[in-house]
């Protein structure tokens, strides 16, 4: 085994935790990003088309990461739409 997969394997165990905190975070306080609804959607949207750029060049790993970051908006404009 390689020294960069087990870096690559480390750095998703890392970024997998400290994303379920932060949705976990948000689902508990009910709260979302600091930013008005419309910021939010508009920061989806250019994460959405960063994903799909990414995943169209085959650059998974970014897309993954991209991916996420939409996920995390996504919540994050529920969270603060119910509320």
């Amino acid at each position: 085994m390689s020294l960069t997969k087990i870096f690559s394997g480390i750095f998703l165990v890392v970024y997998g935790v400290i994303f379920i905190n932060i949705v976990y975070n948000i689902l508990q306080t009910k709260t979302g990003f600091g930013f008005p609804i419309w910021i939010q959607i508009v920061l989806g949207a250019c994460f959405l088309v960063m994903t799909l750029s990414n995943f169209k060049q085959s650059h998974y790993v970014f897309g993954g990461i991209f991916a996420s970051a939409v996920v995390l908006v996504a919540v994050s404009v529920v969270m603060t739409s119910i509320t």
